[in-house]
């Protein structure tokens, strides 16, 4: 378990939440006047995948070039609770889970019923004059047919996470999605993303959450067969053979038989694969920035809610206090602070 303040740790959700009250504030004392007050403050983007290891930017050019290559990249970024929903719930809030009350993806303490999404990020930056907008995965539970639109949002596009056939609730209103390989989730996200961006006066508050690369991993087919000549993952902790100085629970899991094996091989290239889409809507939202004059004033940050084992430790799992399941990629670039791209341990 990582507790609050632990050394070597970064506990992105409420970093995130801290740095945003910081740069808006700045903004606003830097603005003498209510328009000019608008026009300082700096908008800002959250790209936030499901299940991504800290250790696959490299599969994904544009994030390298784009975020990597201009901003800091936290190179010991991890959450305390390695499942989706506590994760976005701690998100959208910078609570923990025994603050937010969501501690699982169901039931009594889980998922969308148990998240009191009444005062979060996005009714802060409302109040503070920010166009918001939320695009892709929500929680788990929340089902886009209720028509249901969280408070704070100004722009409103949502599902629980699919790929290829879906409910998208736009707005209130649900549209059925899966009839044509165009209609690929993390493409229609990312046209919702770049829409959003393009249309929006004065600084923005976007999150870009598709739901990739989240199993069963589908790519889109025209990345179909990327990654086909990866070597396998073999590190050392790899269907660790002696676990004799494990826990109990660790203990009794037996060791991958060869069919598993493949089938972890295969799901690390459909990962892979379906980041690569990730990675273009990455390079759009960019470019929508850049063409609406926004880039050089806007925090983007780049994470995960949790990573995923791929057969360390016997294991296939995000549930772990493991670092395969606990670290996550956190990349931030925000022009005016970040002269030069550097890499920050410090954490």
């Amino acid at each position: 378990m990582l507790l609050d303040g632990a050394p070597g740790s970064v506990t992105f959700c409420r970093s995130f939440v801290r740095v945003l009250a910081l740069l808006v504030a700045l903004a606003g004392l830097a603005a003498p006047g209510a328009a000019a007050q608008a026009d300082a403050r700096p908008s800002i983007v959250l790209v936030l995948t499901d299940d991504q290891r800290w250790d696959t930017l490299a599969a994904m050019p544009n994030v390298r070039r784009e975020l990597v290559g201009h901003g800091v990249t936290f190179s010991n970024g991890f959450v305390v609770n390695s499942l989706c929903c506590p994760s976005r719930a701690s998100i959208l809030t910078g609570l923990y889970s025994h603050s937010t009350g969501v501690y699982l993806n169901t039931g009594r303490y889980g998922g969308f019923g148990a998240f009191r999404d009444a005062s979060t990020v996005a009714t802060w930056l409302q109040a503070a004059g920010y166009r918001t907008g939320y695009v892709g995965k929500y929680l788990n539970g929340y089902v886009p047919l209720s028509g249901y639109v969280p408070p704070g949002w100004s722009r409103w596009a949502a599902f629980a996470g699919r790929y290829d056939t879906y409910w998208l609730n736009r707005d209130g209103v649900p549209t059925w999605y899966g009839r044509e390989a165009a209609e690929y989730s993390t493409d229609v996200l990312a046209n919702d993303a770049v829409s959003f961006v393009r249309e929006s006066a004065g600084p923005l508050f976007l999150v870009y959450a598709p739901y990739a690369p989240h199993a069963p991993a589908t790519p889109a087919r025209r990345h179909a067969d990327a990654f086909d000549a990866l070597d396998p993952w073999r590190p050392p902790s790899y269907n660790e053979e002696d676990v004799s100085d494990k826990p109990v629970w660790l203990r009794s899991r037996l060791s991958l038989e060869p069919g598993q094996r493949a089938a972890i091989d295969e799901f690390r290239r459909d990962q892979l694969r379906s980041l690569l889409a990730v990675d273009e809507g990455v390079g759009r939202i960019v470019e929508a920035l850049r063409e609406t004059g926004r880039l050089e004033n806007t925090l983007i940050v780049y994470t995960s809610d949790n990573g995923l084992a791929w057969g360390e430790h016997r294991r296939t799992s995000k549930m772990d206090p493991y670092e395969e399941s606990i670290r996550v990629p956190f990349v931030v670039r925000y022009d005016p602070l970040v002269r030069a791209p550097r890499r920050d341990p410090s954490f």
